[in-house]
Formats: C-alpha cells, sequence, structure tokens
C-alpha cells in the first residue's frame, strides 16, 4: 500500500511525498506523527489494489493510530470465534 501525501512548506510550496508501507496502521502513525512535529499536511490518501482512499487530515493529531485499530480488531475477533454452540449469551447467538 501506498500513503500519497502533500505538505507546504514554510515557503508556502506544496511539496508532494509518497512511501510504501506493508501495513494500514503503519502508514496512519506515520501520518499522525508527521502532523505532530508541526509539518503541514493538506492532502493525503491511501493507494492499495489500486483503490484510492482519502484521508481525513484534521484526524491526525499526533496520537497513534495503530493501537486503537489494534484494540478494535481484538474486540470483533473476540466477537466472532468466541461462542460455542448454544451460547444463547453471545451477541450473534441468534443468527
Amino acid at each position: 500500500m501506498v500513503l500519497l501525501f502533500t505538505t507546504i512548506d514554510i515557503l508556502g510550496n506544496e511539496r508532494e511525498y509518497s512511501w510504501w508501507f506493508s501495513t494500514m496502521e503503519y502508514a496512519l502513525d506515520v501520518l499522525s506523527s508527521l502532523c505532530s512535529s508541526g509539518k503541514c499536511i493538506c492532502k493525503a490518501e491511501l493507494i492499495d489494489q489500486g483503490l484510492h482512499t482519502s484521508l481525513p487530515i484534521e484526524a491526525f493529531d499526533g496520537s497513534p493510530v495503530s493501537l486503537p485499530i489494534q484494540e478494535l480488531e481484538s474486540q470483533w475477533q473476540e466477537l466472532l470465534y468466541a461462542p460455542t454452540a448454544g451460547d444463547s449469551t453471545w451477541p450473534l447467538a441468534g443468527w
């Protein structure tokens, strides 16, 4: 996957960058880190398997993104794989 982003330098000029990343989480962490270091990012998108996804720049405040994503992944995996047959306490037991 490729992270494509545009910054504005101290002279007001736009500079375009592209970096290849193996995971979305790492790409988002890098973008957030750039924002926290004072870089003015005006546009960003992820390109994965030919699909372009625009990213909301205002969402990046310097906080790591990967930890909350990993926590969400852990929660949905627990919901998907935790139940046993006939366990009515499992949220998706009625499906």
